[in-house]
């Protein structure tokens, strides 16, 4: 009878230490897998926190108050006015990566209803546009008080593009890649009323459809048609300009600038402010950094927290399956007697130990595998929750923020880092059990022989 057939019936036949040995594999196995995958995760997190633009700053106007002779005090608030060439030297004091400017207004539609407001008529049946180059970087988007519902985002690349609000393509009939003509319009309130003040002569532009938005947090406030939530129009950064209500390469909404490094920020910030054609009476700068410092710290201490339980687990398991192999093995020394005696050759006698304990264990990875997977997920979804940056990237601008990011993509674990667990521990089982059976096998049939006796 050869060593394999030896190795299958001794298995048949000790079905209880067969499951000890498989239950210790399997749980050592998938404790491993489901550390590595949260270890991998929290570093590929860490490492895109810096690498995918996680911070900005924001150029805005500053709000003035004046007092008059009467002690009565009055809120003024400045308008920006940066151009293309203030924000090529903005650009050139750091690694800016995206801007994103902001010119407002107001627009009719031909055959456009837009969903009625306080007062409503025909003359002021307007929307207001927001004009800019990546609608993804909205405040409303990234806030997730809009989402995109259908199509896609604004980008740099787009011209003669706008987003509007599922409530008012459903009232029109719309849908992504229709086109619709608007003309320039004014908001504007006499005698209590609300009216289109246009001042010159009206220019249209025909724009595509290649989004539109659900309203996720609604606005209660009762306002002018032009003013509700449903009838903003998110436009790319050409249209007002087409409409003759914003100058070319003129931005006078605000400017936002995305940075590549986090760490990076106010080093930026602080050459941006020695800029001399900036009116810093008027103007003023926000930063965000997405909680970069927290996330980052929170983070490295997590995977800190992790690379110790690994260390800790996988000594103490490998010596826990060390010792109980050898257990196993020394408590066969009659069996090991008996087939020398036979003339079974030592070496064969070693196969048969190693067999039994690798089909054991390769039955255990199939299981922990499945195991680690489940867990692993489970645990990153309740322990990285919270860490989940704005991570700003291709698929953000294009789809959305909130789409940005996929959680089960971190915590997967490839391949070749699975593999080498397996090999780690496939190495300390034979070791074992090599070291286990030579201490047997090194003794003559007649000496284990009296040992038994």
């Amino acid at each position: 009878m050869d060593c394999k057939k030896r190795a299958g019936l001794y298995l048949l036949r000790k079905k209880g230490k067969a499951i000890s040995i498989f239950l210790l594999i399997m749980v050592v196995s998938t404790f491993l897998i489901s550390c590595f995958s949260l270890l991998t995760a929290s570093e590929k997190l860490a490492s895109d926190i810096r690498g995918a633009l996680g911070a900005a700053f924001y150029l805005r106007a500053s709000t003035g108050v004046v007092s008059d002779e009467n002690g009565e005090m009055t809120v003024t608030e400045n308008h920006i006015r940066i151009t293309d060439n203030e924000i090529k030297r903005i650009q050139n004091c750091g690694n800016i990566a995206y801007y994103n400017p902001i010119n407002y207004g107001y627009a009719k539609g031909g055959q456009l209803t837009f969903i009625h407001g306080e007062k409503h008529t025909e003359d002021n049946n307007m929307g207001a546009v927001t004009a800019l180059r990546y609608s993804a970087l909205e405040t409303d988007f990234v806030d997730e008080v809009l989402a995109l519902a259908a199509g896609r985002h604004i980008t740099e690349a787009d011209t003669n593009a706008v987003l509007i609000s599922s409530e008012v393509a459903a009232v029109n009939g719309l849908s992504v890649g229709d086109k619709i003509v608007l003309s320039s319009s004014e908001l504007g309130e006499a005698d209590g009323e609300y009216m289109d003040v246009w001042p010159g002569e009206r220019k249209e532009t025909v724009v595509t459809i290649v989004g539109i938005y659900d309203i996720l947090e609604a606005d209660a406030n009762v306002t002018a048609t032009a003013g509700r939530q449903e009838n903003r129009i998110y436009a790319s950064i050409d249209v007002l300009t087409q409409l003759a209500a914003s100058e070319p390469s003129v931005y006078t909404g605000e400017v936002g600038f995305y940075v590549t490094d986090p760490k990076t920020l106010d080093e930026i910030v602080f050459k941006v402010q020695q800029i001399d054609e900036i009116d810093w009476k008027t103007h003023f700068i926000r930063t965000n950094d997405f909680q970069y410092s927290k996330i980052s710290d929170s983070l490295t201490s997590l995977g800190d927290l992790i690379k110790i339980l690994l260390a800790c687990v996988s000594i103490v398991s490998a010596a826990i399956l060390t010792l109980i192999l050898t257990l196993r093995i020394r408590g066969r020394i009659p069996e090991a007697g008996i087939l020398l005696g036979a003339g079974i050759p030592k070496g064969e006698i070693i196969k048969q130990f190693l067999l039994e304990v690798l089909s054991v264990a390769a039955t255990a990875f199939l299981f922990s595998y499945a195991a680690g997977f489940g867990i692993s997920h489970n645990l990153g979804h309740h322990l990285l929750a919270d860490f989940w940056p704005n991570l700003i990237n291709a698929a953000a601008l294009q789809n959305g923020m909130s789409d940005a990011v996929s959680i089960d993509s971190y915590l997967t674990l490839g391949i070749g880092k699975t593999l080498l667990i397996y090999g780690c521990q496939l190495i300390v089982v034979v070791l074992s059990v090599l070291l286990s059976s030579a201490s047997i096998l090194k003794l003559k049939p007649r000496e284990i022989l009296t040992k038994m006796s």
